[in-house]
C-alpha cells in the first residue's frame, strides 16, 4: 500500500535531480565559456604579438632606407638622435597599430645605433600591446675584392698575365717578404686566367673559372707543385653594387695649366668643377688638401702624349667623378700618402674603353660599376687598392695589391658611393 506522500516524495527527488543536473551542466557550460573566452584572449594577445613584431620590422626597414637615402623628411632631430612615429595601420578586430623608431648616432657614417623600433597594438578595448626591435646599423663594405666585375654578366679577364695579391696598408708599405698575405679576392660572373698568378681567392657566380696552364691560384698552405688549389675557388662571389652619388653644392672652376688645389687641413673637401678634363705636355695638378673633382665629361691623363700627371702631396686626397671616358696614362695620378684611402676615382658612363696604363704605381680605388674597364692597356701598370667594374680586363702582366684595409672601409672614407646599412647586435622583447 502507497501513501499519498511518497509519491510527493518521488516527485521531489526527481525534481532534486534534475536541478542538480542543470547545475552540473551550467557549471561545465560557464567553464566550457570561460576556456573559450580565455582561450580566445591568449589567442588575441598572440595575434597582437605578432602585429607587433610586424610594426617593429615594418619601422626598421623605414630606418635603414632613410640612413641609406640619407633622407629624413618628417623626421624630428634632437642633436644626433632621430624620431618617427609611423602609424595608421588597421588590423582585423578593430585593432590599429604603429611604429616608433628612435635612432641614435642617426648621422654617423660607418656605425649607427642603437636603433630601437617599438611597434603598438591598440586593441579595440583600448588593451595594447608592443614588442620592441633593438639593433646596430653598420655600412656594408664598398671593396671587399681586389679585383670585381659586378655586372649582371661580368668577366674578369687576365688576357696574357698579371697577378694578384694582398696587403694591409696599415701594418706599411708592400712587402713581398713581410707583409704580404693571401685574402685577395677576384670575382664577377666569369673569370678567365690566362696565364695569371693569383695568391689569394677566384670566386664566381655558378660558373668555373677558365685558366690556362701557367696561370696558377694558391695560397700559403698550397704545396709548391699545385698550380690552382680547388680549395680556393668558389662560386658564390659577394658583388654588392652600390649606386655612385653625384656630388652637388657650390664649388670652384678648375683652373687650366699647372695649378695647385685644396688647402691643408681643411676638414671639409674644396669642390671644384670642369667640363673636360685632358692634361698633356708637362701639366701638372697638385692636389695639397682633401679635394672633390667633378669632371662632367671625359677625364684624359696624357692619352695625347707628354708627362702630365696629378700628385696628391701628404696633406692631401682626391675623389674624382667622371661622367664620361676615363683614360689615365703617362704618369697618371701619383699619391705621395701611398694610402689607398686617400684616392678614388669613380665612372657612372657604360662605355668600354675606360682604362689605366700609367708607369708611376697607382694608390687608390677605381670604381666603375656600368661598363668595362681596362687596366695595363699599353704597359704593366700597378695598382695598389682595388678595382671594380662592370668588367675588368687586365693586360700586359699588370699588378693588383689589394689593400685588405679596404674591407672595412665605408660611405665615411669614400662618399661617392652610397652604401645600405646593415643590421646587426639584433634583439627584442
Amino acid at each position: 500500500m502507497m501513501f499519498r506522500g511518497s509519491r510527493h516524495i518521488e516527485r521531489g527527488a526527481v525534481l532534486l535531480a534534475a536541478l542538480c543536473w542543470m547545475l552540473v551542466m551550467a557549471l561545465a557550460l560557464t567553464s566550457y565559456i570561460t576556456i573559450c573566452h580565455h582561450a580566445l584572449q591568449l589567442s588575441q594577445r598572440n595575434v597582437s604579438r605578432d602585429h607587433g613584431v610586424e610594426l617593429a620590422e615594418i619601422g626598421t626597414e623605414r630606418a635603414l632606407w632613410s640612413l641609406a637615402n640619407k633622407n629624413w623628411t618628417g623626421w624630428t632631430i634632437n642633436g644626433t638622435t632621430a624620431t618617427l612615429t609611423v602609424s595608421g595601420f588597421t588590423f582585423d578586430g578593430g585593432a590599429t597599430g604603429s611604429a616608433n623608431i628612435t635612432i641614435n648616432d642617426y648621422n654617423g657614417t660607418s656605425t649607427v645605433g642603437p636603433i630601437q623600433v617599438t611597434g603598438t597594438v591598440t586593441n579595440a578595448d583600448g588593451t595594447t600591446t608592443t614588442r620592441t626591435l633593438s639593433s646596430t646599423g653598420t655600412a656594408a663594405s664598398l671593396f671587399p675584392n681586389a679585383v670585381a666585375a659586378i655586372g649582371s654578366s661580368g668577366l674578369v679577364k687576365f688576357a696574357s698575365a698579371g697577378s694578384v695579391d694582398s696587403y694591409d696598408s696599415t701594418l706599411g708599405d708592400y712587402n713581398m717578404s713581410t707583409n704580404r698575405s693571401a685574402s685577395a679576392v677576384v670575382s664577377g660572373t666569369s673569370v678567365t686566367l690566362t696565364n695569371a698568378k693569383i695568391y689569394g681567392y677566384v670566386a664566381t657566380n655558378g660558373n668555373a673559372p677558365s685558366y690556362s696552364t701557367r696561370a696558377t691560384v694558391t695560397g700559403p698552405s698550397t704545396p709548391p707543385t699545385k698550380k690552382i688549389d680547388t680549395s680556393r675557388i668558389g662560386t658564390s662571389a659577394y658583388l654588392p653594387q652600390f649606386p655612385v652619388v653625384a656630388t652637388t653644392g657650390a664649388g670652384t672652376l678648375l683652373p687650366s695649366g699647372t695649378v695647385t688645389i685644396g688647402t691643408p687641413g681643411d676638414t671639409t673637401p674644396a669642390l671644384y668643377y670642369t667640363t673636360n678634363l685632358n692634361l698633356t705636355g708637362a701639366t701638372k695638378i697638385t692636389v695639397d688638401g682633401p679635394v672633390k673633382l667633378a669632371v662632367t665629361g671625359t677625364f684624359y691623363i696624357g692619352l695625347y702624349g707628354g708627362t702630365p700627371q696629378i700628385e696628391i702631396t701628404s696633406n692631401g686626397s682626391l675623389e674624382v667623378y667622371v661622367s664620361g671616358d676615363i683614360a689615365i696614362y703617362a704618369g697618371g695620378i701619383k699619391n705621395n700618402t701611398t694610402s689607398p684611402k686617400k684616392l678614388a676615382v669613380y665612372g657612372t658612363a657604360s662605355l668600354t674603353v675606360p682604362d689605366i696604363s700609367t708607369y708611376t704605381p697607382f694608390y687608390g680605388v677605381i670604381y666603375f660599376p656600368n661598363g668595362t674597364f681596362t687596366v695595363g692597356t699599353t704597359m704593366t701598370t700597378t695598382i695598389y687598392g682595388a678595382v671594380v667594374a662592370g668588367s675588368v680586363n687586365v693586360n700586359n702582366n699588370s699588378v693588383i695589391h689589394y689593400d685588405t684595409d679596404l674591407r672595412t672601409v665605408t660611405t665615411g672614407t669614400f662618399s661617392g658611393v652610397r652604401t645600405p646599412f646593415l643590421l646587426s647586435n639584433i634583439s627584442s622583447n
